[in-house]
């Protein structure tokens, strides 16, 4: 690290530090370095590595497109995701398999990918836009002065040096560097995820190859994630008072709740588990605020919301995507303030928020009997494939809004009926 340049008399490093190299700070120095600012990312894991979050959104494609490294994905050959299927063996609705639909600035699918290879490609795509990319590097005792900031980072060989630059990115994921004493837990979501790669499941010929699976049972819901490699991955979100209830080793746990889906006991009956069983725990959270003076937040370092519809990687490369629009045009007017970056904020929360409507309804009886309906009303059917597709984050019409307020109005007139009738109308978001 012996690049340095100077500006108002002092040294720099860097323009822009991002901690993290992950889909978020991939994407954010992509678009910073090619605007010619100078750039470096400090990654603390060597890559590849194994991560969750791999079922990707329609919304997702066209920042692909914009980062200029959708052909790189072509060509690895992940698994088109054409819609999801779900199956609901916890109160017997029985199945819904949806498909996205092409819209003016999105195509009618998505892709599974395996992310120790998705994430290798974006960092790699990062380094041929100019980004310098420090793996093994651990950032430490981030400091924010008037004209910079500072940062201790150790080698792999465990030697420290301190880089300056003029910006902070924060794209550490859940570990927010710069936002773990803000940490806001969302309210009623405490749930543990746990999770597995598999090898020779046996895959329902009636679903879409490519179509991500969510099993709703009595503790829970399931995911089965199907690549292109014939591998699968398959995890369970949940409450966190039930894994403590049920005690024991996540091994065990994982393997009982399994066991509570009968089409997964069937898919699974032969498979192998390849990889050991990871865990995550109170991943639901924001953090409060995601800006500040010479620094702003990216993807899971600013938030991140249930991932039953599998919004994490869009989230966390939009954001990055519309972080860069104001990081430049901070650099434009020299003026890092808090204030600058303000209308990113704002954006992200509004964004985020159409997902959350979705998963906080997603856990009542009264959505669920809507949501498995054999005949649901097609315009109500239309505006939940456009939340769900990625859509709604930056296209809001009052077609939209109209529509969705419609359909949870519907909602509550359904739960009222569940109430009259003696159903049970309490909502598992709590558990």
């Amino acid at each position: 690290m012996t690049r340095q340049h100077s500006s108002a008399g002092r040294a720099y490093d860097y323009d822009v530090v991002v901690v993290g190299g992950g889909p978020a700070g991939s994407t954010v120095s992509t678009l910073l370095a090619r605007a010619g600012l100078d750039v470096a990312v400090f990654e603390r894991e060597h890559f590849p590595r194994f991560h969750v979050g791999e079922s990707l959104l329609p919304a997702n494609l066209p920042i692909f497109d914009r980062l200029g490294c959708h052909d790189a994905m072509r060509q690895m050959g992940f698994l088109v995701k054409p819609g999801a299927s779900f199956y609901d063996e916890y109160e017997g609705r029985g199945s819904n398999t949806f498909t996205f639909q092409q819209t003016p600035f999105q195509p009618a699918f998505a892709y599974n990918v395996v992310r120790a290879t998705f994430d290798d490609l974006l960092l790699r795509h990062a380094e041929s836009a100019g980004v310098q990319v420090y793996r093994q590097h651990t950032v430490k005792q981030p400091r924010i002065d008037t004209d910079h900031v500072t940062v201790q980072v150790q080698a792999p060989d465990e030697t420290t040096c301190e880089v300056r630059a003029r910006l902070l990115v924060d794209a550490s994921g859940r570990t927010a560097l710069l936002g773990s004493g803000k940490r806001e837990p969302l309210p009623s979501l405490g749930k543990v995820a746990l999770f597995a790669h598999f090898r020779g499941a046996h895959r329902d010929a009636a679903i879409p190859p490519g179509n991500i699976r969510i099993h709703i049972v009595r503790d829970g819901w399931i995911w089965w994630i199907p690549f292109a490699d014939g591998t699968d991955s398959i995890g369970c979100v949940l409450h966190a008072r039930i894994v403590k209830e049920r005690g024991g080793s996540i091994e065990r746990l994982f393997d009982d709740v399994l066991a509570s889906s009968p089409r997964l006991t069937h898919g699974l009956a032969e498979a192998q588990r390849i990889t050991t069983v990871h865990s995550a725990a109170n991943f639901a959270y924001r953090i409060n605020p995601v800006v500040g003076n010479r620094y702003v937040a990216v993807g899971d370092a600013s938030g991140f919301v249930d991932p039953i519809f599998s919004s994490g990687v869009f989230l966390a490369m939009r954001s990055a995507e519309l972080a860069a629009t104001y990081i430049l045009q901070a650099f434009r007017q020299q003026n890092f303030s808090a204030r600058t970056f303000a209308p990113y904020a704002t954006r992200l929360r509004r964004g985020v928020r159409s997902f959350l409507a979705f998963i906080q309804r997603f856990y009542e009886p009264a959505f669920l009997d809507l949501f498995f309906s054999a005949n649901p009303p097609v315009h109500l059917y239309n505006a939940m494939r456009w939340v769900l597709s990625g859509a709604a984050f930056d296209h809001r019409s009052l077609w939209l809004h109209s529509h969705l307020a419609f359909f949870f109005t519907a909602v509550y007139v359904r739960k009222t009926m569940r109430r009259v009738t003696g159903l049970a109308t309490e909502s598992r978001w709590r558990w």
